[in-house]
């Protein structure tokens, strides 16, 4: 059973693969329930699905998730060789893309963007409820 007192860190390694969106979503998922935190499994998933997919469309290499439990929140990092800052966009109604920073904005107790010589990640956190 996962205390708030315990730490953790989990990484994945994914291909520039379409199919790693729903190989990083499952490990997520089995990596919360195993950590008994279910209760962000929904939201968490949600996010790095978006990340995730950002990575793989807007760069041509592989990626890095890497998912930290502290004793007050979980953050998840999407890490690729993309370069530039990502920015919010404002999808239309109609528009299938532009919607991922801003589920990640809605959703994550906080966000942003790291800079790194050979990338980027973008990170978010989410603190479980008492």
């Amino acid at each position: 059973m996962s205390t708030p007192s315990e730490t953790w860190s989990y990484g994945l390694f994914i291909p520039h693969d379409p199919r790693a969106v729903g190989v990083v979503r499952a490990a997520l998922r089995h990596i919360l329930a195993g950590a008994k935190l279910n209760c962000l499994a929904d939201t968490a998933e949600l996010m790095v699905s978006e990340l995730v997919t950002n990575a793989y469309r807007y760069t041509k290499t592989d990626a890095y998730v890497s998912v930290d439990r502290s004793p007050h929140d979980l953050t998840i990092a999407v890490w690729d060789t993309g370069t530039g800052t990502p920015e919010q966009q404002k999808a239309a109604p109609d528009d299938e893309t532009g919607r991922g920073l801003g589920i990640v904005d809605a959703c994550a107790d906080s966000w942003g963007v790291r800079d790194y010589p050979n990338g980027k990640s973008v990170w978010f956190t989410l603190a479980p409820q008492a």
